[in-house]
């Protein structure tokens, strides 16, 4: 978990962690608030990636799988990110595909409705919740921004394990592992 409001020279700082690419995306968006945001979770992957790799956080060259997940060939390391509001969560495995989701409080879900299949509407639990589920699973697998929701029934996983995310303030958040297993840690990266 990375808290994503953090003062402008720790943003400052951070940005310079990042690629020219990176820094420039975080400049088209929209609102200055998003931008400061966005690079405080893309830093904070940097980082965390190279406490693992060995190397500092400039030296990270990302790539584009297949399906448009991010990677960073010659390691073993698979990861995620996902950022909402003020919190970021990202998920590091050795070997085993990943996908992690969060989202803020109060966020609406009637367009969520439509993707829910019967399972899903019968299992009582929240929409938000079972959002974060499919979306997490469909990070895992790369299915990036051209995903159908509708085609991810988390009543039925194949090939993954799908955990909720025990998270404060009123965030949900869920964890996809490739495998049967999503035994996980979850910490808080300060700054």
């Amino acid at each position: 978990m990375v808290g994503l409001g953090q003062d402008e020279p720790l943003v400052a700082r951070l940005r310079g962690l990042l690629s020219a690419d990176e820094r420039a995306r975080a400049d088209r968006l929209i609102r200055p608030e998003q931008g400061a945001r966005w690079t405080v979770s893309r830093a904070a992957l940097r980082i965390l990636l190279c406490a693992r790799l060995g190397c500092t956080p400039e030296e990270i060259h990302f790539h584009t799988a297949e399906h448009g997940k991010p990677c960073v060939p010659g390691t073993p390391l698979r990861f995620n990110l996902s950022h909402s509001g003020e919190l970021a969560l990202i998920a590091l495995s050795e070997d085993l595909e990943v996908g992690v989701d969060v989202e803020r409080p109060g966020r609406n879900v009637a367009a969520i409705e439509r993707t829910l299949s019967p399972g899903e509407h019968a299992s009582g639990h929240g929409h938000l919740q079972i959002w974060c589920r499919k979306e997490a699973w469909a990070k895992a697998i790369g299915g990036g921004l051209g995903w159908a929701p509708e085609r991810f029934d988390t009543t039925a996983v194949e090939g993954y394990t799908l955990t909720d995310l025990e998270l404060s303030g009123g965030y949900v958040g869920a964890l996809a592992v490739e495998g049967e297993d999503a035994a996980h840690t979850l910490c808080r990266l300060t700054f």
